[in-house]
């Protein structure tokens, strides 16, 4: 089981993210803020963080940047959600994947499991052996 952190400002969506992925079987936990989520990174490290770009007191670009320059969460894969489809700030963040709005419940799921097969799985980032 994966365990994934949703960092999502309107809690109807992150509701309903986390009940899409919980039924997939995974371990689902929400944040509705950037500073939250830094919070929760104190001391839980999650297989994969989804978070929305536009976000009240620290969107998700800024997010995604302190969460690539911290080295305990710069391999953490991170999806993004936005309805921002032409900014070129999306090219530029080393993000694993963008989902935009709307989208489908089947859409997160494979987008999802796309990722954690691709980082192994919660590695966070790193590759599997070969050999086993």
């Amino acid at each position: 089981m994966s365990r994934i952190l949703v960092i999502e400002d309107e809690a109807n969506i992150a509701r309903a993210v986390k009940d899409r992925l919980a039924r997939d079987g995974h371990a689902v936990d929400t944040v509705l803020s950037g500073p939250a989520a830094f919070e929760y990174l104190r001391g839980d490290r999650p297989d994969l963080i989804i978070l929305d770009v536009l976000m009240p007191d620290m969107d998700g670009f800024e997010v995604v940047k302190r969460l690539k320059a911290d080295e305990t969460t710069r391999n953490v894969p991170v999806m993004l959600l936005t309805v921002l489809t032409e900014d070129e700030r999306l090219k530029q963040q080393g993000l694993d994947a963008v989902l935009t709005k709307p989208y489908s419940g089947a859409d997160l799921s494979r987008t999802v499991r796309e990722i954690l097969e691709r980082t192994a799985g919660g590695n966070h980032g790193t590759e599997k052996d070969p050999r086993g």
